[in-house]
């Protein structure tokens, strides 16, 4: 129900099934004393949404009632903004969401302190692809679905990263797969976080995924890289075989020391995943780097956990072993061939000594033969 159908009723729960707010321009006088009825009634408001002409002001104005009311949860209330603002407004809106800053959903990105502006119409795509996602699938089946998704668009090291153009072209870097992997999950209602990794002669990235999954057991922080998992088209034209790829789906970040990845790990994951974990706590406490400390920042809030709980829950999460994996593909892909399995599992296992390898090619020359 859409709060306008309400506002002329003056009983005290007059808005208690409202759920949904559409703003789409500047508030007058009279229609700020409606929404204030509203915001500070008994109300069931789980998202607003502000596009067309609403303006910096009127969601600044929201912004302060949703803060003090009594009958909102700030928290829970998602808020998405479609509408076309400068960089100069996104700048003042981003310093005043500090609170609660994951429930607002923002077409622009922060990158060293400024404001980099994402194209509306192309994010409502991305939006779009979300909402067709079964909600008959369970957590982790979820997640592979998106995984399967980002990893088909062609890894270009150095590519465009932005939303618009990934989608455009169809390629990206590191950077932008695994951006794009922890926005959709996101907006799935997920918590992610983006990290960063140093290679020898670019940065990558990784994403941390938090995932409680009762179907297959599964509770914890875990650590996803679509980027390292996607196969180009102009290797292989096929869908089933450039999926086939899942050595960095649900790791341990702690796994990485097992090939002593984690020397190149950068800003506030080189400090997770250190072993002990006092030393992390004085590491995390003398850091004067700004990236780590806004890295740190951002990761506790997404997590809502502190350094600590948060430093336990990554190392004590199982890595997705490749059994689940074979399940969770069986439900995503009733319809695919009988070997397919035998396959998966023989490249997973031929890649596992090999893990941060880009991919071992020779591998795959039976699948390719037998899907053909």
């Amino acid at each position: 129900m859409d709060f306008l159908d309400y506002k002329d009723n003056e009983e005290i729960f007059a808005y208690f099934d409202i759920q949904n707010l559409s703003i789409d321009h500047s508030l007058s006088s009279k229609e700020i004393e409606e929404y204030k009825d509203l915001i500070f009634s008994p109300n069931s408001l789980k998202q607003i949404y502000f596009k067309d002409k609403c303006d910096l002001k009127t969601i600044l104005l929201i912004k302060d009632l949703l803060t003090i009311s009594d009958y909102v949860d700030d928290f829970k209330v998602e808020k998405y903004i479609l509408l076309d603002l400068n960089k100069k407004d996104y700048k003042v809106l981003v310093d005043e969401i500090f609170e609660y800053p994951t429930t607002w959903k923002l077409p622009c990105e922060i990158e060293n302190d400024n404001i980099v502006l994402l194209d509306i119409p192309k994010i409502r795509i991305i939006n779009s692809f979300v909402k067709k996602l079964k909600d008959d699938i369970s957590n982790i089946e979820q997640v592979m679905k998106v995984y399967d998704v980002i990893k088909l668009f062609d890894y270009v090291k150095n590519s465009d990263d932005s939303y618009q153009n990934i989608i455009k072209n169809k390629k990206t870097d590191s950077k932008g797969m695994n951006k794009l992997f922890s926005y959709v999950l996101g907006e799935l209602g997920y918590n992610t976080f983006v990290g960063r990794v140093k290679e020898d002669d670019e940065d990558t990235f990784v994403t941390l995924v938090e995932i409680k999954d009762k179907k297959y057991n599964l509770d914890g922080i875990y650590l996803f890289d679509p980027s390292m998992d996607s196969l180009s088209k102009d290797d292989y034209l096929r869908e089933e075989v450039r999926r086939i790829n899942y050595n960095y789906f649900g790791l341990n970040l702690f796994d990485l020391n097992r090939l002593k990845y984690s020397v190149k790990l950068k800003g506030i994951l080189s400090i997770l995943s250190l072993d002990d974990l006092e030393y992390a706590l004085e590491k995390e406490e003398i850091c004067q780097d700004k990236n780590t400390i806004r890295e740190n920042q951002k990761i506790l809030n997404e997590f809502n956990l502190s350094f600590s709980d948060l430093y336990k829950k990554i190392k004590e999460s199982k890595r997705v072993d490749i059994d689940t994996i074979v399940k969770i593909n069986d439900v995503l892909y009733p319809m695919k061939k009988e070997k397919y399995n035998e396959y998966l599992i023989k490249n997973y296992n031929a890649r596992y000594e090999e893990l941060f390898e880009k991919n071992t090619l020779e591998e795959l020359q039976d699948f390719i033969d037998f899907e053909k």
